[in-house]
């Protein structure tokens, strides 16, 4: 039966995928209708074919209106939904963090997990600091560390309170102690920094680029969504550099109501 063809590799974004179910909905209707006009026995065959064919038109159609309305931020690309996390302040307004790869900034002792900072300025990492009235001292805390470090949306207005960003939002895939050293030096500088949530365990599908991020000063309200627990001053300082990924892991779910 010559017809509309779907060809997988050309299907490269959300709506294309929509496009492909009218398609998916339109050969098997068509199908379906074929079968039913020409089905003479049983009698009932016939009406049960229509039947479900309407049922699956109407049940399509529902997906679509809802994927255009409620879900309609998922159905963009990476770089747009990346953006439009930032905008809804779950993995954004903070620090982005990128594990550096080369040897000369930083040397990784596999055994230990162990990170060794030379005196040279780590310049192969992408840190952007939330825009806050303290932004500097953060800043120069972080390049104390090793660091370079920039203020995130620098034409924005800066925050006068913390009171609302007072989460960190962990990519699951980040080396462990970096994690953890970055997470000690930005406790030093903002005390007020109370939750601490995996990028793997907020649900839905968030692009790739933020399961290797680190953001600080993440909002409030959305911690206090997920169930977060505060975090007491002492669980920041029983954190180590020498633990694997899957023992911070553990550290941060458990503070999960």
């Amino acid at each position: 039966m010559a017809g509309p063809q779907i060809i997988p590799e050309k299907v490269t974004s959300p709506f294309q995928l929509m496009a492909a179910w009218f398609v998916m909905l339109v050969l098997l209707t068509s199908v379906l209708l074929t079968a039913a006009s020409r089905i003479e026995k049983p009698d009932w065959a016939a009406g049960y074919l229509v039947i479900f064919t309407s049922i699956l038109v109407l049940l399509v159609i529902g997906c679509v209106t809802l994927m255009l309305t409620k879900f309609r931020p998922h159905l963009q690309d990476g770089k747009e939904y990346a953006q439009w996390l930032k905008d809804k302040g779950r993995y954004s307004s903070g620090i982005i963090f990128k594990e550096n790869k080369t040897k000369s900034s930083l040397a990784i002792k596999s055994s230990s997990n162990v990170i060794e900072t030379k005196s040279v300025p780590i310049t192969n990492v992408d840190i952007s600091v939330v825009n806050a009235y303290d932004s500097g001292k953060m800043i120069k805390a972080l390049k104390e560390n090793g660091f370079n470090a920039d203020i995130y949306q620098p034409n924005s207005a800066p925050y006068n309170s913390h009171s609302s960003h007072e989460a960190i939002w962990l990519g699951y895939l980040v080396n462990s102690a970096v994690a953890c050293r970055v997470i000690k030096a930005a406790i030093k500088q903002w005390p007020h920094l109370k939750y601490v949530h995996l990028s793997s365990d907020g649900g839905g599908d968030p692009p790739d680029e933020v399961h290797d991020q680190i953001f600080l000063g993440g909002s409030t309200n959305t911690a206090k969504e997920f169930g977060l627990k505060k975090w007491e001053p002492q669980d920041f300082e029983n954190l180590s550099e020498s633990m694997n990924g899957n023992e911070l892991h553990a550290i941060v779910r458990s503070k999960y109501s």
